[in-house]
């Protein structure tokens, strides 16, 4: 308390503030809430002081004489003169949740939470791993309840309002042709064009070593014109192999996965596999 108040003097605001926060951490009394609330007014940390001033006011006890009068009517007036800068979200959250999340920040459902003006994300998390999501908008003086509560899954409230239906003999149903078609050809495509790059790479590799091999035949001299233009060609040959070599390996790969998903999509039975294109290839998603 002693070097807090040193820092308090030197003008020391977040020094002060720090040691404050290690006094109540040992001992949380209402006087360290109370000097935590004033330090992060004076530091602009809004939401925090709003949060400890209103415990500060609701465990000060009843002033019992004119110092503490002072001070109480102080605490309170501070309080409110920052609740008109903040926001105040009140969380109701459904049964079995876990946890309760605003603007990514864990807090406790009943309790009001104080946050800036603006936009924020409210999720709660079941046991089950149920999820409860809403945005809110609030202003400054702004007082909002929110309540939430679980999704529920598309395919559960399906089943309770569909009738059963009898599974085609085959088990499999209808796919789109369209994605089937380019799904093969893709794959085609790329493997060719794959083992075309890989031949091309061989090639190149070739030509490296018979270049390479002219070099220290004896034929030429190193300091030669000659020597230094076969040596530039021995290495653009051998360039060319690395950048061959890569895109082949390349398309081998992406060939060969897309010819797996295309042959995934065909035979897993409807709702067991999903493809999604994305802007580097496809997405295959599978359930058993």
């Amino acid at each position: 308390m002693q070097e807090a108040e040193k820092a308090a003097k030197r003008l020391e605001i977040a020094r002060a503030r720090e040691y404050w926060a290690q006094i109540y951490a040992l001992d949380p009394t209402p006087m360290a809430i109370c000097q935590l609330g004033q330090y992060d007014l004076r530091l602009d940390r809004l939401e925090q002081a709003a949060e400890e001033l209103s415990k500060c006011v609701e465990q000060m006890p009843a002033p019992t004489n004119d110092l503490e009068r002072r001070r109480y009517e102080v605490r309170h007036a501070d309080l409110a003169a920052v609740r008109q800068r903040v926001a105040e979200l009140q969380v109701s959250a459904p049964p079995d949740t876990a946890r309760i999340l605003v603007d990514g920040r864990e807090v406790s459902g009943g309790r009001r939470v104080f946050v800036a003006p603006g936009q924020h994300e409210v999720t709660a998390t079941g046991k089950q791993g149920q999820v409860a999501h809403a945005l809110v908008k609030v202003a400054a003086g702004d007082s909002r309840h929110v309540s939430l509560s679980f999704e529920v899954p598309k395919s559960s409230s399906a089943k309770s309002r569909a009738p059963a239906r009898v599974a085609p003999a085959s088990g499999r149903s209808r796919r789109n042709p369209w994605i089937i078609g380019t799904g093969a050809a893709g794959s085609v495509a790329l493997l060719g064009a794959g083992v075309g790059l890989r031949l091309a790479s061989d090639a190149a590799e070739r030509e490296t070593a018979a270049k390479v091999s002219r070099l220290y035949d004896g034929s030429m001299l190193p300091s030669s014109a000659r020597f230094s233009k076969v040596y530039d060609e021995a290495n653009a040959a051998n360039t060319r192999a690395n950048v061959f070599q890569g895109l082949g390996t390349a398309a081998l790969i992406t060939g060969a996965a897309l010819g797996v998903a295309t042959v995934v999509y065909v035979v897993f039975p409807r709702g067991k596999a999903e493809i999604r294109t994305r802007a580097g290839g496809a997405e295959v998603k599978l359930v058993w």
